[in-house]
């Protein structure tokens, strides 16, 4: 896949993207572009509605039939479930990684071996959680997708700087 960004003195942004087909990998790119301009809509604990970019997440937690957002500087509620979350925001790295928590996988600094399979990933704002041994194999599955994908063999990213263009390899 080639990418392409032109930086130019626009009103707004715009993607474009071209194929000779709509395949898995723009599917995906496409679903990720979608999601992304998508709000989470949050409450803290003044009851103030808030619409949370989901990359601002680090993790969701579920207490009490409740369902917790942090960030790195606050935590807010949400009426969807951990489900919902995982279902709408997966292709932006949301995975379970227990059965009341899902976590941001672009939020994770480090994750270390545990005991009975279950891994600990600490997040960017040292929290840490742990990752079951039920879930430890999704969590190691995602993390090499991401990898495989962010590394594709003959990708192109091409950067344009108003004449100057930039070709990465």
């Amino acid at each position: 896949m080639k990418v392409r960004v032109e930086y130019a003195p626009v009103l707004e942004n715009e993607v474009v993207l071209r194929c000779p087909r709509l395949d898995q990998e723009m599917l995906r790119v496409l679903s990720l572009v979608r999601s992304g301009l998508q709000k989470l809509c949050v409450w803290d604990e003044n009851r103030e509605i808030i619409l949370l970019s989901p990359d601002e997440t680090l993790y969701c937690e579920s207490v009490d039939e409740h369902t917790f957002l942090y960030t790195a500087s606050a935590f807010y509620q949400t009426a969807l479930t951990l489900a919902e979350l995982e279902g709408r925001y997966g292709e932006l790295g949301y995975l379970r990684v227990s059965k009341s928590a899902v976590i941001n996988l672009h939020r994770i600094r480090s994750l270390k071996s545990r005991t009975g399979g279950r891994i600990e990933a600490s997040l960017e704002n040292g929290e840490r959680l742990v990752v079951s041994r039920h879930y430890a194999p999704l969590l190691r599955e995602r993390l090499a997708d991401m990898q495989r994908i962010a590394c594709k063999e003959g990708d192109v990213l091409e950067l344009s700087f108003g004449q100057r263009t930039v070709k990465v390899e």
